[in-house]
């Protein structure tokens, strides 16, 4: 199973990329790992996540993202930047599973301007979930 975090728009969305390295030691080892925002194209998963059939926006990129205040505020100033008053978005949350019967994940609807940390909290933590995002 894997978890994938997509952004489905009816317009092509520049790619973007906000993380950045960090290196831990330990026994000898050195363990580097990147956190941080980016949205990039949804090219591993794209088949996985076309058959489960659910109606998504045709235009889908994969995101990355902490339950960070820093990943919130960079992921609302991509979407102000990318997108016009009014428009909608989605921003799903999917374990791809092999499973393609499952249920469609439960859809809020809100505007850009509520999309708090709060709301990004449940954004992450949910087992599958997605918001409709009016900007």
């Amino acid at each position: 199973m894997s978890r994938v975090y997509v952004l489905a728009a009816d317009k092509e969305l520049p790619l973007c990329n906000f993380q950045e390295s960090h290196t831990s030691y330990s026994g000898g080892y050195s363990v580097t790992f990147r956190q941080g925002f980016k949205v990039e194209p949804l090219h591993y998963y794209r088949r996985a996540v076309d058959e489960l059939g659910w109606p998504m926006k045709p235009f889908r990129y994969e995101f990355v993202m902490a339950k960070e205040e820093t990943d919130l505020v960079k992921l609302r100033a991509y979407l102000t930047e990318n997108f016009s008053s009014g428009e909608v978005l989605e921003l799903w949350s999917v374990w791809l599973s092999g499973d393609v019967d499952k249920k469609r994940p439960t859809r809020f609807q809100g505007r850009l301007a509520d999309f708090d940390t709060q709301a990004l909290k449940q954004f992450l933590d949910a087992e599958e979930i997605c918001f409709d995002i009016t900007v």
